[in-house]
């Protein structure tokens, strides 16, 4: 009698095992849930499509985890107003842990969303009160790095007058007024410097203004702080004038899918991506990485880091994650050792590129 019963009790466990396993297996991990708010559709489509695969491809190369990790994408075409809607669903309905946004129009909007709710934030911008607060953070190379760099690279190459096309958008007026502050400071004179609004297609007005003052005061080069596709637009219509000066800008040569447009010309921008990203990328998608998608494939593992670095029994909060955050500091990214300074803001350098076959190539600053 014995003997059965301890025999019942083998089976019974070994049962258990069996068919009730979760008992006594480990834990299934947790999901740490991404989102981010880019346009993937309009004019800029091409970027965002460039963001979203770069960050597809960082959760592809993880390794062993401590958590699961889960991205969702929403398309606010760089709209402010839509980037209310894709981050309060994002927060509220997909319950994130982690929003990433771009550029300081939907960052603004992002920013005080993701404090409300508790939620980390990265924002792909210059205006750096979107990494105000504790759990808000930026990946971009500053304005006065870009202004910087580019000042520098005038002096070089014995540029002393330019001349300034400015788009009316928050980023690009960030590093025009960066610009015009340093130059003046250095020595450089702007003789030309004008605005025209997000959406103008027809420019000959402003461009022939410009032809007529560089008659009596001709700047060395132009400096065209915009976005694709006023900056296409813009050089063609300069060009179909007969205005032939040579052309600068803060990353827009690369940012834009008609990069042949811009052959030849230097430029500053954020720093390069490692020879590693542009390779894995190109053997994915058989193509060059479109501007932004290295600080995509960073943030992502910036947040990463900082989650599996968290001690905790359980899911860390946004709190643990941005205290694990601000304690990065070299971390080998996609645009080089990275460091989160105090301030929420990702240190990186400009470089001088130049367009050449069609495509961004690092000159030497």
């Amino acid at each position: 009698m014995k003997k059965t019963l301890i025999i019942i009790f083998i089976v019974a466990i070994s049962g258990t095992f069996l068919f009730g396993a979760d008992s006594f297996s480990v834990a299934k991990k947790e999901t740490i849930r991404i989102g981010a708010s880019w346009p993937l559709t309009g004019n800029l489509a091409f970027m965002g499509e460039g963001l979203k695969n770069a960050i597809i491809m960082a959760k592809e190369q993880l390794g062993d985890t401590k958590y699961n990790y889960e991205l969702i994408f929403e398309d606010d075409q760089l709209n402010p107003k839509m980037t209310a809607t894709t981050i309060n669903k994002l927060i509220n309905m997909d319950k994130v842990d982690a929003v990433i946004s771009q550029g300081s129009g939907p960052g603004h909007v992002t920013t005080p969303i993701a404090t409300k709710h508790k939620v980390i934030h990265f924002g792909l911008a210059l205006a750096p009160d979107i990494a105000k607060g504790n759990t808000n953070f930026i990946h971009w190379t500053s304005a006065a790095e870009h202004s910087r760099v580019m000042i520098n690279e005038m002096k070089k190459r014995g540029i002393k007058k330019v001349g300034l096309f400015g788009m009316n958008n928050e980023d690009v007026l960030i590093h025009r007024d960066d610009f015009r502050e340093r130059a003046k400071k250095a020595g450089i004179t702007i003789v030309f410097d004008e605005i025209f609004n997000v959406g103008e297609k027809d420019l000959r007005g402003l461009i022939a203004k410009a032809k007529e003052g560089a008659k009596k005061n001709p700047p060395d080069i132009y400096v065209v702080v915009a976005m694709s596709p006023e900056i296409e637009i813009l050089t063609k219509q300069m060009r179909e004038a007969g205005l032939n000066t040579p052309l600068t800008t803060f990353s827009s040569f690369e940012a834009t899918p008609e990069m042949g447009l811009f052959e030849g010309y230097w430029y500053v921008s954020p720093a390069e991506p490692t020879n590693k990203f542009i390779e894995d990328y190109k053997a994915k998608y058989g193509k060059y990485p479109s501007v932004c998608a290295g600080n995509s494939y960073d943030m992502f593992n910036l947040i990463v880091k900082a989650v599996e670095s968290a001690k905790s029994g359980s899911k860390p909060t946004s709190k643990q994650i941005a205290e694990e955050l601000r304690k990065i500091k070299n971390f080998p990214g996609a645009l080089g050792n990275l460091t989160v300074r105090q301030d929420g803001i990702v240190i990186s350098e400009a470089k001088v590129k130049m367009i050449k076959d069609g495509k961004p190539v690092v000159i030497e600053n």
